[in-house]
């Protein structure tokens, strides 16, 4: 079997493990996805659902779950990132656009 480059190499048993688990999705949400993209969930599943009880949903849910734990340091660094250049615009445009403050008090 050929492998590219970039592609981890995990064993079948570490495969299953990760991302062909059965899973119970109670609540769900619809994540759309190109019809190339389902043939291949579609293709991957009948690979293991047989012996491990995978659907489509479940896999999906793995793959992308697997993609969060993996990349969360990342994530992480991007959404920091974006806050302090969002906290720096707030700070930069309030300087002179700040509105008058109103006071509570009742005038005597």
């Amino acid at each position: 079997m050929k492998t590219k480059k970039n592609q981890k190499q995990v064993s079948i048993e570490e495969y299953i493990e990760n991302y062909c688990q059965e899973k119970r999705i109670r609540g769900r949400f619809a994540v759309y996805v190109s019809p190339k993209t389902h043939s291949n969930l579609k293709t991957a599943v009948r690979l293991f659902a047989s012996e491990h009880h995978t659907t489509t949903s479940s896999l999906a849910d793995s793959i992308i779950s697997c993609h969060f734990k993996e990349y969360r340091e990342l994530l992480n660094d991007v959404h920091e990132e974006h806050t302090r250049e969002l906290l720096e615009w707030l700070k930069d445009r309030g300087g002179s656009e700040e509105p008058e403050e109103q006071s509570d008090d009742v005038e005597q």
